[in-house]
């Protein structure tokens, strides 16, 4: 067990709205999925509807911030290229 507990992850709160990008929001997201699978191409395609219709649910709502709402497209692009990363052959990665 280590005697420094680790650090804090960044969440949306700690972000300047200013200075932020689309690739930055994919960044985050991406840590947050640190240690988590990527869904199969398969499940990807099943779920999409039903993950688009969330998104869209929510920012009907009212309640949805510009920055939750980027937050939670940056995820579903984030999920869409980690698919495509696990299926192109370790030769072709960088």
């Amino acid at each position: 067990m280590s005697i420094y507990p680790d650090p804090p992850r960044p969440t949306l709160a700690d972000l300047d709205p200013e200075s932020l990008t689309t690739d930055g929001l994919i960044a985050l997201v991406h840590s947050h999925r640190e240690g988590e699978a990527y869904p199969t191409p398969e499940q990807l395609l099943a779920n999409l509807p039903t993950v688009l219709r969330a998104c869209s649910d929510y920012l009907l709502s009212g309640n949805a911030t510009a920055l939750d709402a980027a937050y939670r497209i940056a995820s579903i692009i984030d999920a869409i290229e980690g698919v495509q990363m696990s299926t192109v052959p370790a030769q072709r990665r960088h």
